[in-house]
């Protein structure tokens, strides 16, 4: 039935066996983490985090309302928690999956303009995350970013306990300093209670404190002990194409944040390239997603603030050629624009050199970006411009012909050790 249930029952009455599902598992706390962007880190961390105190079933890759019913749909009995990511792409789409899901516990990262043409306002996009908090039971609680004045706002309507992170000096969990300076990863200081805690973590980017305060609020909501909580984020690799270190035997270091890239996500990942100590920044940008107004002067202007970061800029894509427009003159070479992925791979692999770090910064279904990496150590047989296929390259069938996978001792790609990611359970090892 495993395999089955999703292939041949439709998805209104997979949404009712689950529902009716969902009824049995009073023993279960349900964790519902939303927002515009950290979701996937949150997710992990928090599934960790749990990992030590019981069996956890979490969300792996998908988080639509198919795949909420999925997760619902394999916990049971042997299971203590249950976290899963839940998304909305537009006016109405999470409100079926946070009234399947009903947390216990429920989490907004932050609010930003993903899928901005679709709810055509930031207070739409955030009114459509906020369901997920109208969804908490008598007993359940917010975990909100008290930063963000949207998510600050949910708080204030909110009749459920709180469980406020961020800067603002009323925060729960207060974030006092945060630093990532490449190749030493996150590390960062927040108050609780009058004491002063430190995290270091395995993750690159300051604006990744966002979750790892957001999973650490969580711990508190369901009691558990802070100081283990933070023993196991430090554990954690980031998730795939979340600003995921791939280091090759070459010297060359890639920093993957290649799953999505909204126009106002761009500062956070080019902040951590300016602070990143290396013989050479390079910069390798793709689809430039959410972005309103003229095209061809956002690419230009765009392309103009990561000059001032990195020694070479790289756009990939149908519209590089835009970006090519902020070149100086015709002998400056630190620009360069690829409408063709494989015309870029061929640059790369020439270009790249020791010591080098590559910021790879692009929206996943619009470029498949990490074929530029998984090519240079091992050349691939897939270049098509366009695909349908939601799911990174290096795990896909087509990538290859005959063999469909690479060398993994070609370069260390990060995984979790904790985690199986064929099932999305979640284990405490012997002894815990």
């Amino acid at each position: 039935m495993k395999n089955s249930f999703k292939e041949l029952i439709p998805l209104q009455i997979r949404y009712w066996l689950a529902e009716r599902h969902r009824r049995k598992l009073n023993h279960v706390t349900f964790i519902g983490i939303t927002g515009s962007a950290g979701k996937s880190t949150t997710t992990d961390l928090t599934a960790a985090i749990f990992s030590v105190f019981g069996s956890c079933q979490y969300t792996r890759g998908f988080n639509r309302t198919a795949a909420v019913i999925g997760r619902i749909w394999h916990t049971n009995k042997a299971h203590r928690y249950c976290v899963a990511e839940i998304a909305a792409s537009g006016p109405g789409t999470l409100e079926m999956s946070a009234r399947l899901f009903k947390p216990d516990i429920a989490v907004v990262t932050v609010i930003g303009r993903d899928h901005y043409s679709a709810f055509k306002s930031l207070e739409a996009i955030a009114a459509e995350k906020e369901k997920l908090v109208l969804a908490l039971s008598p007993q359940g609680t917010a975990v909100l970013n008290m930063d963000d004045p949207l998510v600050r706002s949910m708080g204030e309507r909110c009749n459920r306990r709180i469980i406020w992170f961020g800067e603002d000096a009323k925060a729960t969990l207060r974030l006092r300093e945060a630093h990532s300076h490449w190749p030493a990863p996150l590390t960062l200081l927040f108050d609780y209670q009058g004491k002063t805690f430190e995290v270091r973590t395995q993750l690159h980017g300051t604006h990744m404190a966002t979750p790892v305060l957001a999973s650490l609020g969580v711990a508190l909501a369901a009691d558990l002990p802070l100081e283990k909580a933070i023993r196991a984020i430090a554990k954690v690799q980031p998730p795939d194409g979340r600003m995921q270190e791939v280091t090759g035997d070459d010297g060359v270091v890639f920093i993957r944040d290649d799953w999505k890239a909204p126009h106002w996500s761009l500062h956070s990942p080019l902040e951590f390239l300016q602070a990143a100590s290396a013989n050479r920044k390079v910069a390798v940008i793709g689809t430039i997603s959410d972005s309103s107004g003229d095209a061809a002067k956002k690419y230009k202007k765009v392309c103009r603030q990561i000059r001032d970061i990195a020694d070479l800029v790289v756009f990939v894509g149908p519209n590089a050629h835009r970006a090519l427009r902020a070149r100086k003159d015709e002998s400056d070479t630190t620009i360069q624009g690829f409408s063709s992925i494989r015309d870029a791979a061929d640059y790369l692999q020439s270009e790249l050199r020791r010591g080098d770090v590559v910021l790879l910064k692009g929206s996943h279904r619009a470029d498949h970006l990490v074929r530029l990496i998984v090519n240079r150590y091992n050349p691939i047989l897939c270049w098509k411009d366009k695909c349908d296929l939601q799911i990174f390259c290096d795990t896909c069938p087509e990538l290859y012909k005959p063999s469909t996978r690479f060398p993994g001792s070609m370069f260390n790609l990060s995984k979790r050790p904790s985690i199986n990611s064929a099932s999305g359970d979640i284990r405490p090892s012997a002894g815990q």
